[in-house]
């Protein structure tokens, strides 16, 4: 499995509960994609704000995973939106999608397999 995220350190924070670990992971593939989707349009929209508060977000979501590359993607964006320059924001998101859907798909594997 990829080093998308810190697998020890994300036990530890949930308590070794996969139970827990699992619905946390359902609130990621739900609320994340839908950030990631606001992040999109408030790009396409020329809306600078909107764009880095929804990478915002989505940066504190995926922070709870122990997950550096996803969230180094989401800062990465964040930025973006703060720094009101668009211009580099479609990369950024193709890459922050990236980021995210190989993190969902690494944490379901995880979560079945408890390893």
């Amino acid at each position: 499995m990829p080093d998308t995220f810190n697998r020890a350190e994300l036990l530890e924070r949930v308590d070794h509960d996969m139970d827990f670990l699992a619905e946390t992971v359902e609130m990621l593939v739900t609320d994340g994609r839908s950030l990631l989707a606001d992040a999109r349009a408030a790009a396409v929209a020329g809306d600078a704000p909107a764009l880095g508060r929804a990478a915002h977000a989505l940066k504190g979501m995926i922070s709870n995973f122990c997950a550096a590359p996803a969230q180094d993607a989401a800062l990465a964006v964040e930025k973006i939106g703060k720094s009101g320059d668009l211009a580099p924001s479609g990369a950024a998101i193709d890459t922050l999608h990236a980021n995210l859907e190989s993190l969902i798909s690494d944490l379901q594997s995880f979560v079945r397999g408890g390893a």
